[in-house]
């Protein structure tokens, strides 16, 4: 981690108020109605944290985060088509586009409607269009199914990866510590 990365990640939130770091919105998919740790995207929530991000985690539904404006989405399954329902919606509206990670997003998902979109699969689960579209199984998750994409550790380092670029990218630029002081010239 950088040392400017690492200065954001270790400042203090004073309050939920004042919660300046960008958001990250995961969306667990069909069936996974409860934060765990073992399946689904909202295994990457601790991380996503210690990498400097607030994480909200909700289903497929969004029955929790339905008025988020998140600056990426992250979802499985059901859970990536209703990122990629989400994303659109939030554009429509004349909101920031987010940076989507869709991981085996659902048959029947819409296109990406934002710029910035990848899309992890396995053989079998569709490309989503205007996506980069990543081979789960040829990018180090040989053989991982479906329900266990998501904390599969060769996956879960590409979303990471991902969201640490993110941050860099949106990172102020960090002004010199101090103006340079001008010598006196020679008379």
């Amino acid at each position: 981690m950088t040392a400017a990365l690492l200065a954001i990640v270790c400042a203090p939130a004073t309050a939920a108020a004042q919660d300046t770091r960008p958001t990250v919105l995961l969306l667990d998919g069909l069936f996974i109605y409860v934060h765990q740790q073992y399946v689904g995207v909202s295994a990457l929530a601790g991380m996503l944290d210690r990498l400097g991000y607030r994480t909200l985690v909700d289903t497929h539904l969004m029955t929790r985060t339905a008025n988020a404006a998140p600056d990426v989405i992250i979802g499985h399954s059901m859970g990536g088509s209703s990122a990629l329902k989400y994303a659109g919606e939030m554009v429509a509206a004349g909101k920031p586009a987010p940076v989507i990670i869709t991981i085996d997003a659902a048959f029947g998902s819409p296109a990406c409607p934002v710029p910035r979109c990848t899309n992890i699969r396995t053989p079998g689960f569709p490309d989503i269009v205007g996506a980069e579209n990543i081979d789960a199984w040829k990018a180090g998750a040989f053989m991982v199914n479906h329900a266990m994409l998501a904390t599969n550790p060769a996956v879960q380092q590409m979303v990471l990866r991902q969201a640490e670029a993110i941050l860099i990218e949106r990172m102020p630029a960090t002004p010199p510590l101090s103006a340079p002081i001008p010598l006196p010239r020679p008379h």
